[in-house]
Parts: structure tokens; sequence; C-alpha cells
């Protein structure tokens, strides 16, 4: 069954990291340009994290996973080997009405990780619904070399006239025209 992509505001909500190996360093590296406020709990953690904690941008807790570590949180990324840990962790997140995401687990999620594209305010998620995660990293890679490079700025101007004109059908046919001029279709 295909998961419907749903766009949140992770903005000083909390989000707890179980796990401190190289797939937690990738998923925390995803989850900050959105400033959620991190915790990561695990008894070892990669200088990344580390690096991290010290620079004050997530929250360490070395140490094994407790429960009551994910009492506060919104969403919960299980990046573990250990299916037993990941279903206890799924199972509490269930209980509680946390999402929860277990890496390479699509049984024990509540929402999947797409792969990214972020630039700036523009925020593209490509998902195969947890099936087949490397084709959506080769769909994003595709699609991040095919992307004009000033969309920043196509961002921006376009925000500009839609504050500047009142809502309504003239609005968006110049809003669609300049897009479409824009990229070329």
């Amino acid at each position: 069954m295909p998961y419907f992509p749903l766009f949140v505001n992770l903005e000083d909500k909390r989000v707890v990291v179980v796990g401190g190996g190289n797939v937690a360093s990738r998923k925390i590296e995803k989850l900050l340009p959105f400033q959620p406020r991190i915790r990561v709990v695990a008894p070892r953690i990669t200088p990344y994290i580390k690096g991290l904690a010290e620079e004050g941008k997530v929250e360490l807790v070395e140490r094994k996973l407790r429960m009551a570590d994910l009492k506060d949180a919104f969403l919960v990324v299980v990046a573990v080997d250990d299916l037993m840990l990941q279903k206890r962790v799924y199972d509490y997140c269930l209980k509680m009405g946390i999402h929860c995401n277990a890496v390479d687990s699509p049984d024990f999620c509540t929402f999947l990780f797409p792969a990214l594209i972020v630039r700036k305010e523009l925020v593209i998620g490509i998902s195969t619904s947890g099936k087949v995660p490397a084709l959506s990293a080769g769909i994003r890679e595709l699609m991040e070399n095919k992307l004009p490079k000033d969309l920043d700025e196509l961002l921006s101007e376009l925000e500009i006239i839609r504050e500047n004109l009142p809502k309504g059908e003239e609005r968006q046919k110049r809003l669609n025209a300049l897009v479409r001029r824009r990229l070329g279709l």
C-alpha cells in the first residue's frame, strides 16, 4: 500500500533518535535543517553525532534506551539492527500516539523517511513506500541534477508576487505563467 506524503512542521518538536551509528548520523543530518529538538539515545555514538552534541545541535544520552526517553517525543527514529528493540519502540509509540520510523523495517513504521531534495523552502520527498529505498535515492539524484540552479531565486520572486497581488484567478495565471516560462515547460 502506498504511503501518503505528509509534510509536517518539526521546528522545536522533540525527535528521539535511537541509535548512534552511521545510519543514525545520516537520519540526523536529514532532520537538522527542519530545526527539531533532537535527542540521541545510544551507548555508542559516532564522532559526527558527538560533534553535533558539542555544538549544542543535539542532546546526547549515552546509554541503552529506556522507554521513558520517548515520552515527550513527537517523532522517533529507530536506527538500530535489533529487531526486538525496533518492535518494542514501535509498540510503545503506537500506544502513545508518537510517529515512529524503524530504519529498514517498514512493518515497524507509522511514517517513512523519504529521499529528500531540500532547497531552502522547496522540499521534495520521494518514496517507494518502503519497498526499494535505493530507487528513491536514485530518482532523487536524477531530479537534483535536472532542477534549475536558480530555484531559490525563483521561489523568492514568486513569493513576492503572491504576497503583493490579491488572491484570485489573475494572480494564479501570472504565477503559473512565470513558473512555466522559468522552468521551460
